[in-house]
């Protein structure tokens, strides 16, 4: 190691001959513990605009330092990786372009990785002989654009013994999926175990979530129960395509994760299908057909599964994809237009740009009902004034129906919007990092965010920390203030109802301003 830190200056002297006594020495430590970590895996990469980045790799010392001199000027990112730890990233600010004759420029900069969790574990069947090829999946739950969703964090397939080991996770809470097959070699009649969920529920609302910390290392025992009879799902797919894919999702669906029940198989000569392995229930089958340079075109329909195969269906996908346009109301458009206009749903989320001519393209849209949500960068002091469709103003919901393609959408601006100055309260403790301001409305069942806006600073004379929105559409609000990065479900009407006591009503008129003061920040969940 000191061999190698004593040829850093040369090499750095050789690829940057005219840079100047310039040095970034820094630490990696644990995130948790504070601790030094030594030989770290550090990568040195310098951003230079219209010049190659040049990189460079070394081991963190004993005690966890290293250190680099005869930097180059401008900015640079470290990336630092150990085995058991999650990986970190840090940009540091650019360093000047000249230093003092004799003198010296320095950076320094402290790296904290997070000791990864991992969770292995035993499969074993009804007979307790181990199930080999059982797939396990690690479902977490985040947050995104106020709603609750659940994504896939890794995965791993059980071998000849039963075991598997999933790695590389940050702490947090998991469902652990299990999707097992009987082998065929054992079968007198097509049999299939159910999917199922750690310890061995039938759906995720009632499994138990395994509880991560960072460094955790979790064993489990999974044992399946006695497979039951499978049938299959035959149909054929009305298209000129030669690729086409179908799936099973059993009703009701396990929230925002989609678990494909059987084993599905497209025959692109004859245009059938055949999902098989599947085991008694109603599902939701879907077929897709991607088109190049178009939408992907769907076709659904709702099968239950009894005691017999299921045969002679037929799907006819149609193309999906949402067009629109955007015009302010009243007045002409913007020379160009400019922005993205985003379709958020309970299940799916897609969106598409909007060209200079106010048109947009939103590919891939699936049956179920979405809020149409526009972010016009050339008309920030712009409003909604409504999202029509059809000849109605779907602002609330936009509804797309299985195998019917959507109607054209027209985003209706107005300049006509209000604004909201707020305040906070005077306070022993400090505003959280990184406040916002977030507008809610109701929408349907549901809340939706209107507006969101950042920190302005201390009010002058008073000293009250002072936030504006500009750009609201006239309507009554529900307002609120928390540190941008805190996993609020704010769709969920019944879920704000905990943090009622944290908003303020606020009523926003057509070019008017009104004046709020907020009492509480909510700082974090639970506070």
């Amino acid at each position: 190691m000191k061999a190698l830190r004593f040829l850093l200056p040369a090499l750095f002297g050789c690829l940057f001959a005219s840079a100047a006594d310039r040095e970034l020495t820094g630490s990696v430590v644990d995130a948790n513990t504070g601790e030094p970590i030594a030989r770290a895996h550090l990568t040195i990469r310098f951003i230079q605009a219209g010049q190659p980045a040049p990189e460079l790799t070394m081991l963190s010392d004993a005690d966890g330092t290293f250190k680099i001199t005869h930097m180059p000027d401008g900015q640079y990112q470290v990336s630092c990786e150990k085995a058991g730890y999650l990986g970190a990233n840090q940009m540091t600010a650019g360093m000047p372009p000249t230093v003092p004759p004799g003198g010296k420029q320095s950076a320094t900069m402290v790296l904290r990785l997070t000791a990864q969790a991992a969770v292995e574990g035993i499969v074993i069947d009804d007979r307790d002989l181990p199930a080999a090829n059982t797939f396990i999946q690690l479902v977490h739950q985040s947050v995104l654009n106020g709603r609750r969703q659940s994504q896939v964090a890794g995965g791993a397939s059980t071998d000849e013994t039963g075991y598997f080991r999933i790695f590389g996770l940050t702490a947090g809470s998991y469902y652990v999926s299990i999707m097992a097959r009987v082998p065929s070699s054992k079968q007198l009649k097509p049999m299939a175990y159910p999917h199922l969920y750690y310890p061995g529920a039938l759906d995720m609302a009632t499994a138990q979530p395994l509880e991560l910390k960072a460094g955790d290392d979790t064993a489990i025992k999974l044992r399946l129960p006695a497979p039951v009879p499978s049938f299959e799902v035959r149909g054929v797919i009305v298209t000129d395509s030669q690729n086409a894919g179908v799936n099973l999702v059993r009703q009701p669906p396990d929230s925002t994760y989609e678990q494909f029940q059987g084993e599905a198989a497209f025959d692109a000569k004859t245009k059938s299908f055949k999902i098989t392995h599947v085991t008694p229930g109603t599902y939701l089958l879907t077929a897709a057909v991607p088109r190049e340079g178009k939408s992907t075109s769907f076709a659904t329909a709702l099968v239950t599964v009894g005691s017999s195969d299921v045969t002679g269906l037929r799907l006819e996908p149609v193309e999906a994809g949402l067009d629109g346009t955007v015009r302010m109301e009243g007045e002409a458009a913007p020379p160009k237009w400019s922005g993205f206009i985003s379709a958020q749903g309970e299940r799916y989320s897609n969106g598409g740009q909007v060209d200079a001519e106010g048109k947009f393209h939103i590919p891939s849209i699936q049956p179920g009902t979405y809020r149409i949500v526009p972010q016009i960068y050339n008309a920030q002091q712009s409003c909604v004034r409504s999202v029509l469709s059809g000849g109605h103003d779907v602002r609330d919901g936009l509804t797309v129906t299985p195998g019917v393609a959507p109607e054209p959408v027209e985003v209706v601006l107005t300049s006509h919007c209000g604004s909201v100055d707020v305040s906070v309260a005077p306070s022993d403790s400090p505003l959280p990092p990184n406040p916002m301001v977030f507008l809610l409305r109701k929408s349907g069942e549901e809340l939706a965010l209107e507006k969101q806006g950042g920190y302005q600073g201390q009010r002058t004379g008073d000293g009250t920390p002072h936030f504006l929105v500009q750009g609201v559409a006239a309507g009554e609000y529900m307002l609120y203030v928390w540190p941008q990065d805190l996993a609020i479900e704010y769709t969920n009407a019944e879920y704000m109802k905990q943090f009622a006591s944290y908003g303020q009503k606020v009523t926003v008129t057509e070019d008017g301003k009104s004046t709020v003061t907020v009492d509480r920040v909510l700082v974090k969940l639970g506070n």
